[in-house]
């Protein structure tokens, strides 16, 4: 069975974990239904993926309460591989690493819950087993390989964002500097090669962490429409933009 048809193990144990001995999950609010309060009365929602099918839910629940979106950044994923019969075949460590910059992949449907003061945007960094089997009932991608469940190994850290000075520091330019997405992608990369691997295994300066050009066009995206940075021209093709003031 697929992992989007169920609720996949890591949900249900980030669950059991932000609740903590004396929290409740499965939490009846209004006409909603949220993963988990804390025994201190914050609610939590724990969400692997986009936060586009929650922005509706969320800005309803954040009208009389705190919520804390709970963001999972998989640093390191262990790949086990099972027959249909469940007998393990063959596991491997993903070489794909989890970035802060995931962030903004997770915010592009839904980039205005940041401004709201009663959501708070919160990265786990952790390390992942990825259980997958080969009954043939898989995307064709994967060759039928179907995504069985997730489980969470270990957690490095965690890192809430608070709006604006959180996001601000992911535009490592000074407030006269204009740059394009390819200038901030460009700069990125060039720190990153400049050193091999990511020294904290929580979270680093955004700079210091790995960026792809298709995550650095939703990260300026999200950055604009949350007016943090201005759009203000153009230098040949591509779009300028400088930190708003």
């Amino acid at each position: 069975m697929s992992d989007f048809n169920r609720e996949s193990t890591l949900h249900a144990q980030l669950k059991q974990l932000y609740a903590g001995p004396s929290g409740q999950v499965e939490i009846p609010i209004g006409s909603f239904i949220c993963d988990c309060r804390t025994s201190y009365g914050e609610l939590i929602e724990i969400q692997t993926g986009s936060f586009g099918p929650l922005k509706s839910k969320l800005h309803l629940i954040a009208q009389k309460h705190q919520i804390r979106i709970v963001h999972p950044i998989v640093r390191n994923r262990y790949i086990e591989t099972y027959s249909a019969d469940n007998v393990l075949l063959r596991n491997r460590r993903s070489p794909k690493k989890g970035s802060i910059w995931d962030v903004f992949k997770a915010l592009i449907y839904a980039p205005e819950l940041v401004l709201n003061r009663n959501i708070i945007v919160e990265l786990v960094a952790l390390d992942i087993v990825d259980k997958r089997l080969d009954d043939g009932k898989g995307s064709w991608r994967r060759k039928g390989i179907s995504l069985e469940d997730k489980k969470m190994l270990s957690i490095h850290g965690t890192l809430p964002l608070q709006y604006p000075e959180s996001y601000r520091a992911f535009v490592p330019f000074s407030i006269d500097e204009t740059f394009t997405i390819r200038d901030l992608y460009t700069y990125c990369k060039e720190v990153k090669l400049k050193q091999e691997t990511i020294t904290e295994p929580a979270f680093s300066r955004p700079e210091l962490e790995p960026l792809d050009y298709g995550t650095a066009q939703k990260s300026v995206y999200v950055l604009h429409r949350i007016g943090l940075l201005e759009r203000i021209g153009k230098r040949g093709n591509f779009y300028l933009y400088r930190k708003s003031i």
